[in-house]
């Protein structure tokens, strides 16, 4: 008989979980456990003598550091690096540079405190509870109180009819009722501030007075967010991550809010005019890791806050797509990661399909995103969702 070896992908708890059922050792298997988990780090624009002393010392250790080919001639200045090993390997790697010259102490710093969020419980604190604390994956029910919203404007206009929806979402489910009195629909204009205040407020209002326990305003408007929050909502969902109106981050400090901040590219109205990066992946983190620094620097605590890439704002089919399956390396900026793919454009190009017709695609997003790290969903369709999340939460434990 052939013995044909099995290649397992298991969490560090599978690891622990299948060296007890080989019958290993437990001291053994505390030994070897953190051998077992290996991790693939990117760090960008490392000083140049740094990265070289970064790569001797993993080798040294057993692994290996991947740098710019040009890397080793020293004419360049920085170069982007992957460190490559095991977590035994990356422990003793952080204990090697702390103290050692050219930025490699505070690189210790980073390098510590990213491996500790893979292991770690997440957190998305609103009205100073943990949403995240049962580890349930959040969904987040799309209430767009606009006439021009690509997929449901029109539909909800009428205040009673808005906080009809938003009741019906929590009883399906929803852990998060989003208002949204502007649309983001790619080309749209700017409506008037007064204008998106008279949309959200009473249904904002109306919601709160029904008991709902958690409401978010999709606004970039520091006013508009304001008024919100002081009518009952308790989250900003600002699609520009803070970087339309300076003022937005000090309401988000003064009533106390959580915020998510969303990664985009220009406005609606010009955000799919350019679609190319040099590197996806690297400027959306890049961007959702500046403005949580920005957040925090003006007071907002780290675990009032969320991460969105912004699926469908300023990206292709294909961008999306990537955006979905990697979603979790935003997990390193130490927030929860949210993901709102629902009908978007990128669903029919794969389908073939309209607007009204994409939720299999869009309930198949969601359970991709989730798979792929995300903590929350943005959705229109709120019970087909929650229950697929049902069965997508209990395989996410065995591969996460």
């Amino acid at each position: 008989m052939t013995l044909r070896p099995r290649i397992l992908r298991l969490t560090p708890e599978g690891i622990r979980d299948e060296m007890t059922r080989l019958g290993v050792d437990p001291e053994g298997i505390r030994i070897m456990q953190d051998k077992a988990s290996h991790l693939l780090i990117r760090v960008d624009a490392i000083d140049i003598r740094a990265a070289l002393i970064l790569k001797q010392d993993m080798l040294s250790l057993g692994g290996d550091v991947a740098l710019r080919r040009d890397a080793a001639g020293l004419t360049i200045d920085k170069t982007p690096a992957l460190i490559m090993g095991t977590s035994l390997q990356v422990g003793r790697l952080v204990s090697k540079l702390k103290g050692q010259p050219f930025g490699l102490g505070g690189l210790a710093d980073s390098l510590e405190g990213a491996v500790k969020t893979l292991g770690s419980s997440r957190h998305f604190v609103v009205n100073g509870r943990n949403l995240l604390e049962d580890g349930k994956t959040l969904v987040m029910g799309i209430l767009n109180v606009t006439e021009d919203s690509f997929s449901d404007g029109g539909q909800y206009v009428d205040p009673s009819k808005a906080v009809a929806r938003g009741l019906e979402m929590i009883r399906q489910g929803a852990d998060i009722v989003d208002v949204g009195g502007e649309s983001t629909r790619p080309g749209a204009g700017r409506v008037d501030p007064e204008v998106e205040l008279s949309r959200v407020i009473p249904v904002i209002e109306e919601l709160a007075g029904e008991g709902v326990r958690v409401i978010s305003v999709d606004t970039t408007r520091a006013s508009v967010a304001r008024r919100a929050l002081a009518s009952g909502a308790s989250v900003i969902n600002d699609i520009s991550g803070m970087s339309f109106d300076d003022g937005m981050a000090s309401v988000a400090v003064d009533a106390e809010a959580s915020a998510i901040l969303m990664h985009t590219r220009g406005e609606p109205r010009n955000m799919q005019a350019g679609l190319s990066y040099r590197d996806l992946m690297a400027e959306v983190y890049s961007f959702l890791d500046a403005a949580v620094c920005r957040a925090e620097a003006a007071g907002n605590p780290h675990e009032r806050l969320c991460v969105d890439p912004g699926i469908g704002f300023g990206k292709d089919t294909e961008q999306n797509v990537e955006l979905i399956a990697r979603a979790g390396e935003l997990r390193s900026i130490g927030t929860a990661v949210m993901v709102g793919a629902s009908r978007k454009s990128f669903i029919g190009n794969i389908l073939g399909t309209e607007v009204t017709d994409r939720l299999e695609g869009s309930v198949a997003a969601a359970s991709a995103a989730v798979l792929g790290g995300a903590d929350m969903v943005r959705v229109h369709d709120v019970v087909q969702t929650v229950r697929a999340l049902k069965i997508v939460d209990r395989i996410k434990v065995r591969v996460d």
